[in-house]
Parts: structure tokens; sequence; C-alpha cells
């Protein structure tokens, strides 16, 4: 409580003479002349005085209006402004209704360029290898589905992961929940060994990057290779965004 309470100097009662100490009165009489009458009163008075002084300070700094039990509940029901979640802004998140056409040649050669505030990562697709999704993720690039997008989920020598349209730059944190995809489902390349700088597709439109040598990808489709930029990669935490993703097929 803000004002500091003043001590109160508290009487001193002496005690009666020694013949009263003598004789000493029974029943209600016993009682108001005993020193015991003393007490109640006394402790009365504390009471009253305790009482009046808790009303005083609860009444002035906690229940009136403006205090800080008023910051939790207003009226109608509705939370402070400082109180309420923040509205998420309005965010158009791209989806599709259906895979993309098969467009690519299986033995063309097609590079992926991911730009990022760190640099540039240089990809080869290996069409031969995973034909579908190599052509999905073509798809997804050019039309720009990745710009602007994040790495939402980075561990540290070990993979980094984005792809998920809900975890943009531009998008509330709470929207990004690492589970977006592009609208629709994508069929299962042939898994295959993984070492540092390959691409996995992990599902529809979220793709990771392998930092090190591990058997614990075996699960997923390797579609690309890193030729150029490993060392960005290496670099890449939660949040680094993807500039772009540029495709050259030749």
């Amino acid at each position: 409580m803000g004002n500091k309470q003043s001590k109160r100097r508290r009487k001193k009662y002496e005690p009666g003479s020694a013949y009263a100490g003598h004789v000493k009165p029974t029943g209600v009489l016993g009682f108001l002349a005993s020193g015991n009458m003393v007490k109640f009163i006394f402790i009365g008075m504390a009471l009253a005085l305790a009482i009046g002084g808790a009303a005083t300070i609860f009444g002035g700094n906690v229940f009136r209006s403006g205090s800080n039990h008023q910051n939790f509940v207003s009226p109608d029901g509705t939370a402070d402004e400082e109180d309420a979640p923040p509205t998420p802004s309005e965010f158009e998140v791209t989806r599709f209704t259906s895979p993309p056409p098969l467009t690519i040649d299986a033995n063309a050669t097609i590079i992926a360029t991911i730009r990022t505030p760190l640099g540039d990562i240089e990809v080869e697709l290996l069409p031969q290898q995973a034909l579908e999704t190599v052509n999905n993720f073509v798809f997804l690039a050019q039309e720009g589905f990745y710009d602007g997008l994040k790495f939402h989920s980075v561990t540290s020598g070990f993979s980094a992961q984005a792809g998920d349209p809900n975890c943009s730059v531009e998008a509330p944190e709470s929207l990004c929940r690492r589970d977006g995809g592009p609208g629709y489902e994508l069929n299962e390349d042939v898994t295959g060994e993984f070492t540092a700088g390959t691409l996995g597709m992990a599902n529809g439109s979220q793709f990771f990057i392998a930092l090190k040598d591990s058997d614990q990808f075996d699960a997923f489709a390797p579609f690309g290779s890193i030729t150029s930029g490993l060392d960005v990669a290496e670099q890449i935490t939660i949040n680094t965004q993807i500039d772009s993703i540029e495709i050259l097929i030749q």
C-alpha cells in the first residue's frame, strides 16, 4: 500500500491497588473488576481499528474505479485495449486445388537459385530421380509461392525447412503452425540417400535442406543437391527469409 502507516503508541495500564487484589468479586462484577475487562475493551478497540484501517486501505486502492483490479474487467465483459490479444492482419495465403500438370522434361538440366538475405544457394534439381517432386517444386517457384516465406524449422547443423505458406514474413506469427501446404497432396517419389546439401520434400510445398549426412532423412524423397552456397545454407536460422527461387531450365 502506498501510504506508510504510522505507529500507534499503546497505553500502559497499571495494576489495581493491593486491596483490590485481595478481594475479587465473582460473576459479572468480578469480570468487570478484573483486568480481563480492560483486555476485552483493548482487544475490541484494536479490532475496530484494524477493520476500519483495512476498509480504508482496500476501499481506496483496490476496488475503486481506475485501480489495478479494474484492468482485468471492463464494461460488457470486454477486455481493456492493453490486455486484448492483437487482431491478425488480413493475410492472403496462396493455395491451389490440385497438383500441377507435368510440364518438365525428365532429361532436362534444371537449376534452382534460392535467394536469401544471407546469399544465394544454387541447387541442381533431379528430375530423373524425382520427376513429380521436381515438377511441383518448379511450378510453385515459378508461381512465386515461396517468395517472402521464411525458414520456420531449423536445427543447427542438421536441417533447415521452409515452404509453409502461413509462415510468411508478412503473416502474424500465430498463423505459422508449420503444417501448411499448397492445398493439395503430392504423390511421394522414390526415397533415397541424403548427404549434406541434399534437398528433400516434406509435403506438397515444404522442403528441407539436409545439413549433414544422415539416414534419418531416408524416409523422404531427395529431389535436389546444392552445388553452390552450402555455407550460406549452414547460416540459416529460424525466420531467415526466402526472397525468391529462380528456375533455369536447360
